[in-house]
């Protein structure tokens, strides 16, 4: 699979752009532009102060497409949809553009492909990227320098314009018999070798849709492949017993596993840890709490929760107080509290 772009020049490069391509592809007539910005010596020689180096090398984290406005995930969209992408905070390149040469790049590969198998000069070799509302392909960008901070990233990201605009063919994208395709996206920084040093996926999935203008719809998983956001599938209720011993455990779904929190106040000797509400509540009542489990993929879950705390069963009296040794004979015990009994010693 390959992509067609012909690269745009600044002030400062006179040279006729020419056409390029990747892997022997025909280059179509509407090429996909390259964001290109020209750091000159003297903003290289520029310093910022109290600006960090960049670190280490960052592979395969988290990208998450998100509304333009708000920023919230966006799970999902027509092809016409707008997006931006998110990275986690201050999420930086292994070195910045102007000392090391680090540039941003996007890319859209096949799920499977490793990215250390691609290389980015202009673009990459494998593949796509995101592109805009016109079909203007996002890369190579500039860092904040010093720090090597990825910033800027544009609010006008759209699927649509990669067939309607870059010649890319519908089943390219929905590789399974035309129906769906599942790809790799996300943001890499790549050094002056084109060398992948640093990146940010999610994965979307493209699915066949008649009644869209370009054909297609997609849906969005923040993350590496395989990853899964977060979802509680236990129930919202519990109730225990005053002056007994009990437990009730939150489940959840979710790759990496989540982590639980609750928040809310606990009945007098109930607590929770490792996603296990337990104790032996000394007061009775109902109690509102809230749990929010988490795994840094997409958006968080959250349940309201009600435990319910009764008081203890009180015993009055046993009808007859006594029998034969053989048994058979019909016990009634009378007492409090005693609705929901399941068994009796």
């Amino acid at each position: 699979m390959a992509m067609n772009i012909q690269s745009s020049h600044s002030a400062a490069d006179r040279r006729s752009p020419g056409g390029r391509r990747a892997g022997g592809a025909r280059p179509h007539s509407k090429s996909v532009a390259v964001v290109l910005v020209i750091v000159t010596a003297m903003v290289a020689a520029l310093t910022l102060t109290g600006a960090e180096q960049a670190g280490a090398a960052t592979l395969n984290a988290v990208a998450t497409i998100a509304s333009p406005g708000s920023l919230t995930p966006l799970s999902s969209g027509g092809s016409t949809t707008q997006f931006s992408v998110t990275l986690p905070a201050n999420a930086a390149c292994s070195g910045d553009t102007a000392s090391g040469g680090y540039h941003v790049y996007s890319y859209l590969v096949p799920k499977g492909t490793d990215l250390s198998t691609v290389t980015f000069i202009n673009f990459p070799s494998t593949g796509y990227g995101f592109v805009d509302n016109t079909g203007l392909y996002y890369g190579p960008a500039n860092t904040a320098i010093g720090t090597g901070q990825i910033v800027s990233i544009p609010n006008n990201f759209e699927w649509g314009p990669l067939v309607a605009e870059d010649s890319v063919q519908l089943s390219t994208l929905l590789y399974t018999s035309d129906t769906s395709g599942v790809w790799e996206a996300g943001l890499v920084c790549a050094n002056t070798s084109g060398v992948v040093t640093d990146n940010w996926n999610t994965e979307v999935t493209f699915t066949s849709n008649g009644s869209d203008t370009n054909g297609f719809v997609w849906s969005a998983i923040p993350g590496p492949s395989g990853s899964a956001p977060s979802a509680i599938t236990s129930a919202n209720s519990a109730s225990f017993a005053e002056g007994s011993s009990n437990t009730f455990t939150v489940t959840t779904t979710g790759n990496p596993s989540p982590t639980v929190t609750e928040s809310g106040a606990l009945p007098t000797g109930v607590t929770f840890s490792g996603n296990v509400l337990s104790g032996t509540p000394t007061e009775t009542g109902t109690f509102p709490i809230t749990f929010t489990a988490s795994n840094g993929i997409g958006v968080n879950a959250t349940q309201a929760f009600t435990l319910t705390v009764g008081s203890a069963p009180a015993v009055t009296g046993v009808t007859p107080g006594s029998g034969p040794a053989a048994g058979g004979t019909p016990v009634t015990i009378s007492g409090t509290n005693l609705a929901g009994a399941t068994s009796v010693k």
